[in-house]
């Protein structure tokens, strides 16, 4: 392994670490999967622990770099970053390592080995990887779903109202993560928050579900207040939004109906996106 594709900030001693992995882009659907590892990481203050360089992995015509520039002068530059977080956890026998990131562009298979060979290398029990997908549910439900490694989560899952993931189609990096933990037999699991397909932006209800369910896995306390506050705003706006739009009423009955049974998929009409209609969050 190229050892030159990592820069190391810290090494502290790891007590059975879980390694919890969110990516941007596709698979981010309500920004599910990075609000929560972002939540999690402010609100347990863990510390940046060590990065996998970006140039290997993303198409930077694709992922431009930000830059800054004051009174004709450069004044930052910030590239797309891969990065691990660390957060030791007192309540609960596993440290967490949190791994942030847009998902990488090429090189998948790569990408795949490098995070294998760290997951041996820090002692990982299990990865957990967060996702977001849009689909016929309504934005007063948090369902997520999942899938899993070994047979045990199966029962964790139904106790949890986790539902067990039925798809045939496109995927992601996630997928070939699973294959390569099937293969190696890694212990994995994967935690797929549901959004409607008329609400675009971060849906705080479903994150609050997957960072209580992180929370409960791994015996840790985490305040999710704010998310709290966001979400009872979101709410007031669309209580708001939907006394007014009879086009945003049908399209929900219609969902409903779909929900239901009553009503043939093929026939959901043209998607509303709430976000058109919003006037303060940029949801």
């Amino acid at each position: 392994m190229t050892e030159d594709l990592f820069t190391f900030y810290q090494m502290p001693p790891l007590h059975d670490p879980v390694l919890i992995v969110g990516f941007g882009d596709w698979s981010n659907a309500g920004n599910v999967a990075l609000k929560s590892i972002d939540y999690i990481i402010e609100k347990k203050r863990a510390t940046l622990m060590a990065e996998i360089d970006p140039d290997y992995f993303y198409q930077f015509t694709q992922n431009r770099p930000v830059i800054t520039i004051k009174k004709g002068r450069l004044h930052g530059l910030v590239l797309k970053k891969i990065s691990f977080y660390f957060c030791p956890n007192k309540e609960g026998k596993n440290d967490l390592i949190l791994l942030k990131a847009q998902e990488p562009d090429y090189r998948w298979s790569m990408f795949v080995k490098v995070l294998f060979h760290l997951c041996k290398q820090w002692g990982i029990s299990l990865i957990v990887s967060l996702g977001g997908m849009y689909d016929d549910v309504l934005h007063t439900e948090a369902i997520v779903s999942g899938m899993y490694t070994f047979g045990a989560w199966k029962d964790v899952f139904i106790k949890k109202d986790i539902s067990l993931i039925e798809y045939e189609g496109p995927s992601g990096i996630h997928a070939l993560i699973m294959q390569k933990a099937e293969k190696e037999s890694y212990p994995f699991i994967g935690l797929w928050g549901h959004s409607p397909l008329y609400l675009r932006g971060t849906n705080f209800k479903v994150v609050i579900r997957i960072v209580n369910l992180l929370a409960s896995f791994f015996a840790f306390s985490i305040d999710t207040g704010e998310l709290e506050s966001s979400l009872k705003e979101f709410e007031n706006q669309i209580e708001e939004i939907l006394e007014d739009n009879s086009e945003l009423q049908e399209y929900i009955e219609k969902i409903k109906k779909i929900r239901s049974g009553k009503l043939r998929k093929k026939d959901t009409p043209k998607i509303v996106n709430i976000k058109d209609f919003m006037r303060h969050r940029d949801l």
